[in-house]
This record gives C-alpha cells, sequence and structure tokens, in this order.
C-alpha cells in the first residue's frame, strides 16, 4: 500500500470515530476499522499522520543549466529571436522546450545592446485581408541587411525575396546591391525555386520596375518591360504607402531580419547564399501558421509555366561588363582577366556559386575562375603580350636634351669664359661714395 493511500485510509478512519464520539488518535480502534498493523500506525503517528514527500523541498536542475552562457552571449550581439536561439541551443546539445528558451530570454532582455521598448498602438479596422489563388501571383521585394563575415568585417548586402502569394513557399537570396541586373538574376532563379512563372508578380514601385505612375498610367521600365514580355508574365504594383496588400513579403523581409541574419556565420557570399537556400528548404517544409498548411505541400499541387530556355535567359543572368585597359572586368568588389585574342570593349560576366565565366556577347566562354573569396584580382592565361614580365613604364614622349648657357656674371664658371670684370669696381666705387657722403 502507498504511504498517500494508507493515509486517507486512516483519515477516512478518524473522521468516523470522532462521530461516534470515541479518540480519533486510539492506535486499537484504528487498527480495527482499518486493518493496518498498530507498529505501522504507531510510526504514522509520531508523524502526525501526514505524509512529507521524500523529495520535498528539493529543487530539479532546469534543462537550461549549461547552456545560460551561449544564451547569453547571443543575447549580448543582439540575438534574440527565441527560434535562432533555440536553434543553436539544440545544436549545443539542448534537449528542453522553446518556451523555455522564451521565458529566459524575457527575464534577460537587459542583456541586448540598445533594446528599444515598443508599445503597440489600437489601430482601427482597415477592411479584408487580400487573398490570392493557386497559380496567380508571387510577391516579391528588397531588404537590406547588416551582416557581420568570419572575418568580423561589417557587409551591407540587398536581400532579394520572393514568397507564393496562395502557399507561402519562400525565397531569399543575398546580392552587393540591388541594381536591376541583380533583380532580373534573383527573379529567374526565384522562378526556378518555385516552379515556374505565375500570370503575375506583385511588387512596389522601385525605379527598375517603373519609372513613375500617374492612377493606372503606368511608365515601365524598357528593361524590364522587355523582361515581362520575354517569360509571359504581367506585374501588378501596390499603391504607394500600402505596403499591407502585399504583406505576404513584407512580412518575409522582417522575418528574414529576425530569424535568418541574427548569429549567422559566413565565410563569403556564397557561403551566405548557400545557407539561405538550406533555411528556406527548411522553413518551407514546417507549418505556416498564418496560412495553417505546409507550403512545400500545397505549392506542390500547383503548375506553373516553364522558363525559357537557358540560352533565352543568358543577357539576364550574365550582366554586360566594360574591359579595362590591363585586360580586367570588375563584378561584385572582385577583378577578373580576359585573354589578349578578345578585342572587344564590352563582355558579359556570370557567377554560380563559387564560379565565375566570363562570356562573349555571343556565349563563348572566355575565361573562367573558381573564386577562393580572399584573392581580390584573378589573372587567366594569355591575358597580355609578355606574362612573364613586368610591365615597364615607358614615356609618353622621348626626351631631347638642350644645352642652355648661362648669362649672368655672377654666377658664371670661373675656369671658362672671358668676363668683364669692371663691374666689380664700378659697385665698390658706388658703394665707397656713399660712405663718403
Amino acid at each position: 500500500m502507498k504511504r498517500s493511500d494508507a493515509q486517507v485510509i486512516v483519515s477516512q478512519a478518524q473522521e468516523e470515530l470522532k462521530k461516534q464520539g470515541k479518540d480519533p488518535w486510539n492506535i486499537s480502534l484504528l487498527s480495527m476499522l482499518t486493518g493496518i498493523s498498530r507498529p505501522t500506525l504507531r510510526k504514522y503517528k509520531t508523524e502526525g499522520f501526514i505524509h512529507t514527500h521524500g523529495n520535498k523541498g528539493r529543487r530539479r536542475p532546469s534543462k537550461l543549466q549549461g547552456f545560460q552562457k551561449l544564451i547569453d552571449e547571443l543575447l549580448s550581439k543582439g540575438v534574440s529571436n527565441s527560434d535562432v536561439v533555440f536553434s543553436k541551443a539544440r545544436k549545443a546539445g539542448y534537449r528542453g522546450g522553446l518556451t523555455t528558451i522564451k521565458v529566459y530570454i524575457a527575464k534577460n532582455k537587459h542583456l541586448c545592446p540598445n533594446t528599444v521598448r515598443t508599445y503597440k498602438v489600437e489601430k482601427g479596422n482597415r477592411g479584408r485581408r487580400y487573398q490570392l489563388g493557386a497559380r496567380d501571383c508571387f510577391q516579391m521585394d528588397w531588404g537590406f541587411v547588416n551582416t557581420i563575415d568570419s572575418q568580423g568585417h561589417l557587409q551591407k548586402l540587398a536581400c532579394f525575396v520572393m514568397v507564393c502569394g496562395h502557399c507561402g513557399k519562400r525565397y531569399v537570396e543575398f546580392f552587393t546591391n540591388a541594381r536591376q541586373e541583380n533583380l532580373f538574376i534573383g527573379m529567374i532563379h526565384g522562378f526556378a525555386y518555385l516552379g515556374g512563372i505565375p500570370e503575375r508578380v506583385m511588387t512596389d514601385n522601385m525605379k527598375s520596375v517603373c519609372i513613375s505612375r500617374s492612377g493606372a498610367t503606368i511608365n515601365w521600365n524598357e528593361k524590364y518591360r522587355d523582361f515581362m514580355l520575354l517569360l509571359g508574365f504581367s506585374t501588378t504594383l501596390n499603391k504607394p504607402y500600402h505596403a499591407f496588400t502585399k504583406g505576404r513579403v513584407e512580412r518575409l523581409v522582417r522575418y528574414v531580419k529576425d530569424n535568418l541574419v541574427p548569429g549567422i556565420e559566413y565565410a563569403h557570399l556564397g557561403d551566405l547564399n548557400q545557407q539561405a537556400l538550406q533555411w528556406c528548404n527548411e522553413k518551407n517544409g514546417l507549418e505556416h501558421r498564418g496560412l495553417h498548411c505546409i507550403p512545400n505541400e500545397r505549392h506542390a499541387g500547383e503548375s506553373f509555366s516553364a522558363l525559357p530556355a537557358e540560352k533565352v535567359l543568358f543577357p539576364y543572368l550574365a550582366p554586360e561588363r566594360s574591359i579595362s585597359f590591363d585586360g580586367m572586368v570588375n563584378y561584385e568588389g572582385y577583378r577578373y582577366g580576359i585573354p589578349i585574342t578578345y578585342q572587344r570593349k564590352t563582355l558579359r560576366i556570370q557567377r554560380e556559386g563559387g564560379f565565375v565565366t566570363l562570356h562573349s556577347h555571343e556565349g563563348e566562354v572566355l575565361s573562367s575562375f573558381a573564386l577562393d573569396w580572399v584573392t581580390r584580382e584573378y589573372y587567366c592565361e594569355n591575358q597580355w603580350d609578355l606574362p612573364s614580365e613586368q610591365p615597364e613604364e615607358q614615356p609618353s614622349q622621348p626626351p631631347r636634351p638642350v644645352v642652355m648657357r648661362q648669362c649672368n656674371p655672377l654666377h658664371a664658371s670661373l675656369a671658362g669664359d672671358d668676363i668683364d670684370l669692371s663691374i666689380y669696381d664700378r659697385i665698390v666705387s658706388q658703394m665707397g661714395g656713399e660712405q663718403n657722403a
């Protein structure tokens, strides 16, 4: 019999004895009513018939024990997103739950640098939420993030994001800037990742998409208009200052800044994009709480238009660059060499992961390089006339020596010419006349 069960039985017997007007502490009477031996009842009586658990007063060690230092370091770096902290703690061996992490972060918010307290402002009803159907629309946008690479250098990068409006499947890619050429590359990569081209793309009024607009009249950017016609999709521009009409992609930008960027460690841009792709694969396999679905599962039931052939997309995947006088082209902060046999002033350059390929305008491969992301200049074979010799600076015009003769008697050569020295007599006589006066 368990001690707790015996305590209940003894309590009931004592109540019965009280009703009968008998002593509720009498061992013999309790033993007759309960069937418990008198030695056991005497032992219980010394404790007042109150059962005390053997672990009373003891505190179990927290599952966070041994991980507080890791979490404190993340908080001191400004990483306060519970999902990011939870994932890093799990990699370090943490076996607790997410709620424990959230409670600990809430109690230690003071460790975060430059903590800004925000207050919720009540907003009125903005109307019905914008809904999108299957195969209908992708939303895209740019975001700008500050990251720190493995060498401790601050890098400001442009983050291209695209999301399916029906299922919430995400795609993220980082670039060094938000130029139109990178917009085209990000869109093509996003279409390939999301399975094809939708009927339309929803975005805001960026200059790389439209130059100006007046109501329903839109002055499209010429290059973007050609890109739309080539791939066969339309573009819906949002009303200015109404970002909630494409709220899924706006929320994705914030989600990337709060969940992917904090605490990320990368060696170079290719490594960062590889981690971003793994992050997308992971998040697209989890339940989307806003849409109540798993993006990968719902997206698998949708079909989109196929992308054109790679030869058709080549001008957009390989931007044009000018060649400098020393046979080098600059792209994303790195310089690459081309053979001297290529005589044009421009070419096209394409980077896929850690490989860079230089093409002619017809698509011929001129040179290719495997990046180590440390070297800033990459040279190719047959880049100069004399590749084994260091170039020597030559004057633009051959020197012409000219012999000039000095006629000043004060600076004339003592060994040379016949010079009239009477000038000194006149100077001396003149100075003597002034002194006599």
